[in-house]
């Protein structure tokens, strides 16, 4: 499996004949509406993405990108919440499938379910599992005892926000929950994109017990 990093939360997961996308955030629109402009170049053209399903995990500009979405086929598939259906339905996207914490589908090589998050609006995390790996991707989270409960899925790589503003949980936080989640590898992640909503990895690499990926390296094999 090949995994690319995309910035913020994104990434690109390939398997030798399956592809998904998690939360691209390939435009500059948050500059537009929130005047946060970002640091991190465009990796890829929203236009290039021909993927087996786009999963969108909550409905906020950095996850759920209106400019990036509209560039896209229009037959794509995309994987959200409630939320995110109606407003990918109001940009014209039919092919539009909601799930909620718990559900499972299967994309591809991939099998998708949705876990628990809390976050300002209404969200999940992922749990994907491919080629006898089990990822998972918290999106956005506030710090809650429930993410525990991600350990009983044993994944063996955390994908962790660590920011610690606007609705997600700060490194101290994110520690705590990936030591009781006990995946052998973790990555921080949500901390490069903005200025103004950053943190050091470090602070996260530097103190997590076992494995840690720095996301300075943008593309992974597994």
């Amino acid at each position: 499996m090949i995994i690319k990093f995309l910035g913020q939360s994104g990434y690109v997961l390939k398997t030798e004949s399956s592809e998904i996308v998690i939360d691209p955030y390939l435009s500059d629109s948050v500059n537009r509406v929130a005047g946060r402009s970002r640091l991190l170049p465009i990796p890829i053209k929203p236009e290039d993405i021909s993927c087996d399903a786009v999963i969108c995990t909550h409905d906020h500009l950095d996850h759920l990108d209106p400019d990036t979405v509209s560039l896209m086929r229009p037959e794509q598939l995309f994987i959200t919440t409630d939320g995110g259906k109606e407003r990918l339905t109001a940009l014209g996207k039919e092919n539009v499938i909601a799930i909620h914490e718990g559900e499972q589908i299967n994309v591809g090589d991939f099998e998708v379910t949705a876990v628990f998050a809390d976050h300002t609006v209404a969200a999940f995390g992922v749990i994907v599992r491919a080629e006898g790996k089990t990822l998972y991707f918290s999106g956005d989270t506030l710090y809650n005892e429930r993410l525990f409960d991600i350990a009983k899925h044993s994944p063996d790589i955390t994908f962790i926000c660590i920011n610690g503003k606007l609705g997600n949980m700060n490194v101290e936080q994110a520690l705590i929950t990936a030591k009781m989640i006990g995946a052998k590898v973790n990555v921080p992640n949500h901390y490069d994109m903005f200025a103004s909503n950053s943190e050091d990895p470090h602070l996260f690499a530097d103190h997590i017990d076992g494995g840690c990926i720095m996301e300075f390296c943008r593309e992974y094999k597994f």
